[in-house]
């Protein structure tokens, strides 16, 4: 047992400890040593908790009076009982090998960051295991993941019943560690032999997908109740087949309209196979709901953000009324939008953040990843709750953060957004964290660090974060610091 009275001064100073619990809670340490806002709410909720941990002795009397002084702190501001706190990932991003998809091939062609591929991932499909021990060492009660299509039919006509064992594996190590799993059945990736064939552009696609959720749902149904169809379908049109950025790296708006339609019927369809094999079964679509402020009150600018609305959050509302039980929400930042004549393929729009608002770190084309902005999650809770009055899952969030001094405070703020929207009547049900450990972003390659565990791709060692030791306080507590005032 570690003395509690150690001074660890520094991440490297306990990453050889080798219970990941004991790792969490010496990381939580030096994250409220240096974070005064949130140390006295530590103090006060955590002191019996955190001796009990640290030593076999019993409390000193000088340390007894500081709990009992520190119980002045505001209450702590709580979330409903059984509210879910998990990470969230995808098959691509953590596995390795996925080399059955058109991800695969794109990244062999050096189309992402620096050339990098995902090659072994975060080695999940050989050994997931040790990362859901650093989640449940957390203390987080889910973890939100997705199938691989391509591995689970790697042929059309032909199913892998190893692929099927496997993640019958995963979702029983979820379950077993305590944590609630959440199945995404698309993700970004299509089987080879659904590329060829035209993927999402094909209208035939939607039915395909509706034999693999049927495949799917009857093996894993057992092990799983709550399930994504399909993962930002306005991302995946836009980035694929309007701006390029994906594979197939086309820019055809009319195509990205065509995608856009056949995964909203392929989110209908997988709906209603999942609700036809397990009626108690909740189902929904995942959305990245982006905030759209006009970037000046010029007409003009006030129109084009109208549109642009529309497109990426009106149209999707409109058409997830019907075969959802819950609305699955990832929210990231706000773009400030005006109108510009020279960008005829962003319907004559700009998106953009403006230097002088905090952002976080670049990404591939040079600018970064988004405004950090808090009150954007509380306006796009209250919204969606307006128009679907259904229960949400705020299926990711989080930002790229290398350093990590940005994600401890990101984290704060926008649960305490989620706590004011919860305050307001909006039935949100759970929070899942992008992501447990750095993973592979797609055409960001590795140059974006999100996770709450770092990993060194090229040896695959993990390092706690101190916003990961504060995230696995909260997820403990069900709480977060009431914000001190004045």
């Amino acid at each position: 047992m570690f003395n509690s009275r150690v001074k660890w001064r520094s991440l490297t100073d306990f990453t050889s400890i080798r219970c990941l619990r004991t790792q969490a809670h010496f990381a939580s340490a030096i994250y409220f040593e240096s974070h005064p806002i949130s140390h006295a709410w530590c103090a006060s909720c955590y002191t019996h908790r955190w001796h009990a941990i640290s030593t076999d002795t019993p409390m000193t009397t000088t340390e007894t009076i500081i709990a009992q002084a520190t119980q002045t702190v505001s209450e702590p501001l709580r979330f409903p009982p059984g509210f879910l706190w998990g990470t969230a990932t995808s098959a691509h991003q953590v596995e390795g090998n996925n080399r059955n998809n058109q991800w695969w091939v794109w990244e062999q062609e050096g189309r992402c960051w620096n050339g990098d591929v995902s090659g072994d991932a975060c080695g999940w499909w050989r050994d997931a295991e040790p990362d859901l021990d650093r989640a449940q060492a957390l203390g987080t009660n889910a973890h939100r993941m997705s199938v691989e299509w391509s591995r689970i039919q790697p042929e059309e006509g032909r199913w892998d019943d190893a692929a099927t064992r496997r993640y019958r594996e995963l979702l029983q190590g979820i379950r077993s560690r305590g944590m609630t799993p959440m199945v995404t059945l698309h993700h970004f990736t299509n089987p080879l032999w659904l590329e060829a064939q035209g993927g999402w552009l094909n209208p035939a696609t939607p039915q395909k997908f509706g034999r693999f959720v049927e495949r799917v749902v009857g093996e894993l149904g057992d092990l799983c109740e709550l399930w994504c169809t399909i993962n930002e379908p306005t991302v995946y049109a836009a980035l694929s087949y309007v701006l390029g950025h994906w594979p197939p790296g086309q820019t055809n708006v009319r195509a990205s309209l065509r995608v856009f339609g056949n995964m909203v019927r392929g989110h209908q369809i997988a709906a209603r196979i999942v609700h036809a094999n397990h009626p108690a079964h909740r189902v929904g679509i995942v959305h990245h709901k982006r905030v759209l402020d006009p970037a000046s009150p010029a007409k003009r600018d006030v129109l084009i953000t109208a549109l642009y609305d529309w497109v990426y959050n009106g149209r999707l509302f409109q058409v997830t009324r019907t075969h959802s039980d819950f609305f699955g929400m990832n929210y990231y930042s706000r773009d400030h939008v005006a109108f510009d004549p020279r960008a005829p393929l962003q319907m004559f729009g700009r998106r953009f953040t403006p230097d002088n608002f905090e952002q976080s770190d670049k990404g591939f084309l040079g600018v970064s990843f988004g405004e950090v902005y808090p009150e954007g999650l509380y306006r796009a809770l209250k919204r969606v709750h307006k128009h679907l009055k259904m229960p949400i899952y705020i299926t990711e969030t989080g930002l790229p953060d290398s350093d990590d001094d940005q994600r401890p405070q990101f984290i704060l703020n926008h649960l305490a957004a989620v706590h004011k929207a919860i305050r307001a009547g909006v039935d949100v049900r759970g929070v899942f964290l992008w992501s447990l450990v750095d993973n592979f972003e797609w055409a960001e390659g590795w140059g974006m660090r999100f996770g709450l565990y770092a990993m060194n791709e090229k040896t695959g060692e993990r390092r706690l974060r101190p916003s990961g030791a504060l995230y696995g306080i909260i997820a403990r507590a069900n709480a977060i610091p009431a914000p001190r005032h004045g």
